[in-house]
């Protein structure tokens, strides 16, 4: 299948669909012709967005990423239903902003099982899928929390670390035309980031976000990361070394 650089009539798999950069991003590619296949683990609030959007096509199917069989049975039946699956896209996180001395095993255990187990029950999934297809693409949503340690990001920043490093692996173990992305955002307004009471640069809203992913997934690039101003910095950071850079995240715990 040639590359389209546009979304009409793309297949497209959307997992944590249901509020956040997922709701917003699927609103997006839906008003540019896409038929999306809606995931999450609330169902209503699936059915309640399905009903929103542009299109007759969008089916939903609830989904807990958490458990591995259930996602391999949820891939079988969107490919089943629609015959293909153009691109799948990784975006289900949750989040407890906590530092290392007040750490929840439940709140870790349910970070690491959501945001990083789920992504590789999805990989595991679905590589079976666009290889049978020779083409398609795998999408994972890391966050520039996963760029650098910091302050109270554990344990989600972690997760983020994760996340970054298995789109890297993917990316240099998969044959094209199998397109591999990692999506890093900012600050994106969201129920996740209502949580944090520090100070957050550069804050952008999830319809905005939305346009960046839309457009970046389209390009010949790996990393789609945004607002640049503010990830282009962070980026920067972590090219100083330990000694510096420690010296100064440290300082962010003051």
């Amino acid at each position: 299948m040639i590359k389209k650089q546009n979304y009409q009539d793309k297949i497209i798999w959307v997992i944590g669909a249901s509020s956040g950069i997922g709701e917003a991003l699927v609103k997006e590619l839906a008003s540019r012709g896409a038929v999306l296949a809606l995931s999450a683990r609330r169902t209503d609030e699936l059915e309640k967005l399905k009903n929103s959007l542009k299109g007759l096509r969008h089916e939903v199917f609830s989904l807990d990423v958490s458990e591995l069989a259930e996602v391999i049975n949820t891939a079988e039946a969107i490919y089943i239903k629609f015959g293909r699956i153009d691109s799948i896209i990784f975006l289900a996180a949750v989040y407890s902003p906590v530092k290392l001395d007040n750490l929840d095993p439940r709140a870790i255990q349910q970070m690491v099982e959501i945001n990083l187990l789920g992504a590789f029950h999805v990989v595991h999934a679905v590589l079976p899928i666009v290889k049978k297809q020779s083409y398609g693409q795998i999408a994972l949503c890391g966050s520039v929390a996963g760029y650098l340690g910091l302050p109270g990001g554990q344990p989600y920043s972690a997760t983020k670390a994760g996340i970054i490093n298995l789109a890297e692996s993917l990316c240099a173990e998969l044959p094209e035309p199998i397109d591999i992305k990692l999506i890093s955002p900012g600050f994106v307004r969201t129920a996740l980031t209502d949580k944090n009471n520090f100070s957050m640069p550069m804050m952008i809203p999830p319809t905005q976000a939305a346009v960046f992913i839309a457009d970046g997934l389209l390009k010949n690039v790996f990393e789609v990361h945004f607002p640049k101003r503010f990830t282009w910095s962070l980026k920067l950071l972590q090219l100083l070394p330990y000694k510096l850079l420690l010296k100064i995240t440290s300082k962010l715990n003051q």
